[in-house]
Order: C-alpha cells, then structure tokens, then sequence
C-alpha cells in the first residue's frame, strides 16, 4: 500500500518507477488517493483531515498532475488510450488512476 500523501514529486516519481521495474508485463497498478475536490460542498471536509491528520505533502499532492507523472514513468492507462485520466470519486476528493505495464517491456 502507497500512500501518496507522504511523499514529495521527486519520491513519488521514485515509488512509480520500482513498481514499474518489479510488476510484471501486462501487470496491473492502481492509485487512489486525494484529488483537488471538484464539488466545493466537499472542500472543508477534506481541508479539515488534511489539517488535522497529514502534513504539507498532502497539500502538495492537490497540485500535482500524478497522471503526467505516471507517464513520464512509462505507465499506460488501464482502461483507454487517453492519457492517465483519473476516475474522480466523492465530490472530486479522491481519484482512482488505473494503470497497466506496457506488455511490451
């Protein structure tokens, strides 16, 4: 289990990159965590856990574009050939990103 919110852009890029290298071709990846809340309704709830249960990386994590960072990595969407579009969950609060290794590597 990953959790995303723990890390900075740069680990991040690390994290995705191993389990890129250890997952076997065709393996399957999926990415939930927090998203930028789509529904303002859903803003103070999320603001409220990250402020009392996570630390500034958690905040990070609602301004990076884990999608682009994932294809940097060589990761392929899952379920279309759009790029990494996360399904967005919950008022926009969470995002689930499904990926796949390349059958190829």
């Amino acid at each position: 289990m990953l959790r995303c919110t723990k890390c900075d852009r740069a680990q991040l890029r690390q994290i995705f990159e191993e389990v890129y290298r250890v997952l076997k071709p065709g393996g399957l990846f999926i990415l939930v965590d927090f998203h930028s809340p789509t529904n303002q309704v859903f803003w103070p709830g999320l603001a409220v856990f990250l402020w009392l249960f996570e630390t500034e990386t958690a905040w990070n994590l609602l301004e990076t574009d884990l999608g682009s960072l994932l294809a940097e990595v060589g990761w392929r969407s899952y379920n279309s050939k759009e790029a990494q579009q996360p399904k967005i969950c919950a008022g926009g609060s969470i995002q689930v990103i499904q990926l796949q290794k390349s059958v190829d590597s």
